[in-house]
């Protein structure tokens, strides 16, 4: 009967088979980056993995900064304005281009604030924010995205991981010293960014056809914005944790708190491939059938509610076991952390389809406040917490400001209230227990 439904849908057909590709994608790097990283993570220690890792998430927090809130956006431009996709992918690109340069001097420029005295952090940081220049190139992975032709970016940021996980083992048996791990952390980003040009001249298109349209530059700067620095408020509450554990407790439980990390956060590549293949059909039926268009994002929050609470219960019975199988005593702190790190993933799920659902109602600028609540509650909560609790204090810091951004903040606002209701419905399991009419729906 399955069969039978995809070949008499299309639309439904193209959803599965670029589900099917990103998942891909998700498992070669789960499978590959868990194998890979605890070697990494084993060969370097707590103290060199944490610093390499304080490094990573300072150069996040401003790298995010780049996107310039454009991402969801390209995606439902390009499927809503086809014939203008060379002016919508030249003009994002010279955006982000620019963006990234910015972002990068100001990466470089804040390690001699954080850590005047470190010098590897500080070639780290700007190793890897050089490369970030290339990002510009992701407007073509949105290209793909807005098509549901992912296959073509999977094949180019694949070659790329496989090649880098083959170069940090390699440092691995070869013993090389931690900066080596930087540059091959730079180099896959600058080759994976490279080939998506590729990528998008095998499936037909001229990069001489893109052109630079000042009007659209004003308009998606003004409606990237909010979401802009909405992402980097969500950075900053997801990776300030490192930062701070960093400042406050040293490299070492940095190094643990990576590790419990690596377990937890692996899973939120779930809800980010399945919602970059729904999302964009799902937006097609919002203004000719808008009940229907809630019906059925209903059923997708239900998904990821349940998908998300499975996992989070299955990690904390099982967490401490896979900790020490795969990283050693040395980590085995890291437990504890995972068991309670691994819950803000129920509302991390729930966060990303409830994003791109704002961006679709155009209300994304709200995205900006309930980011600011939460970004603010975790380093409030991370400067209380780390002096006493260490990294698990700053596990319950991030679960807290997960739970506070990511749900409870969509009831303060009666435009987002909805939203919130829509959520509740999926995590107590309303759907499970009473299946709603589809005229039923907000």
């Amino acid at each position: 009967m399955i069969l039978a439904q995809l070949k008499g849908r299309r639309g439904l057909r193209d959803v599965v088979a670029n589900i099917g590709w990103m998942a891909s994608d998700r498992i070669v790097r789960m499978g590959g980056g868990v194998i890979v990283g605890v070697a990494v993570a084993r060969y370097l220690g707590p103290d060199e993995f944490g610093l390499l890792n304080y490094a990573l998430a300072l150069y996040a927090i401003f790298n995010i900064l780049s996107n310039l809130g454009l991402d969801q956006i390209l995606v439902r431009d390009v499927v809503f304005f086809p014939d203008r996709e060379p002016e919508l992918l030249g003009t994002a690109f010279f955006l982000k281009a620019a963006a990234s340069i910015l972002t990068t001097l100001a990466a470089v420029a804040s390690t001699f604030i954080l850590r005047p005295g470190d010098a590897e952090a500080r070639i780290i940081v700007a190793l890897v924010s050089i490369a970030a220049v290339t990002q510009a190139c992701d407007v073509i992975e949105f290209f793909f995205q807005a098509k549901t032709k992912s296959k073509y970016s999977v094949a180019a940021k694949n070659i790329a991981f496989v090649l880098a996980s083959l170069a940090r083992l390699w440092a691995v048996f070869a013993k090389a010293p931690l900066l080596t791990f930087a540059w091959i952390a730079a180099a896959e980003i600058a080759v994976g960014e490279l080939g998506l040009f590729a990528a998008y001249r095998i499936y037909g298109r001229s990069l001489r056809a893109w052109r630079v349209s000042l009007p659209v530059a004003r308009r998606l700067l003004i409606e990237g914005w909010p979401l802009m620095l909405s992402g980097l408020l969500v950075m900053i509450y997801m990776r300030t944790d490192q930062v701070l554990l960093g400042s406050l407790a040293g490299p070492h439980a940095v190094g643990e708190y990576t590790a419990a990390l690596r377990l937890s956060e692996i899973w939120y590549a779930i809800p980010v491939l399945v919602a970059a293949s729904v999302m964009p059909k799902l937006l097609t039926l919002k203004t000719a059938q808008p009940r229907l268009y809630y019906f059925r994002l209903q059923r997708f929050y239900d998904c990821m509610a349940g998908t998300s609470i499975f996992l989070a219960i299955s990690v904390t019975l099982c967490g401490r076991l896979a900790i020490s199988l795969l990283y050693g005593a040395r980590y085995a702190e890291a437990a504890g952390i995972l068991a309670i790190h691994i819950w803000t993933g129920v509302f991390v799920f729930a966060g990303v389809v409830s994003g791109q659902q704002m961006v679709h109602e155009d209300i994304s600028r709200l995205q900006l406040q309930r980011s600011a609540l939460g970004a603010s509650l975790n380093v409030a909560l991370n400067y209380l917490l780390i002096p006493s609790y260490g990294a698990q204090g700053s596990a319950a810091a991030t679960l807290a400001a997960q739970c506070v951004a990511g749900y409870f903040s969509d009831f303060l606002d009666r435009r987002l209230r909805h939203i919130f209701w829509m959520k509740t419905r999926a995590f107590v399991g309303y759907s499970f227990w009473r299946r709603p009419a589809l005229a039923g729906l907000p």
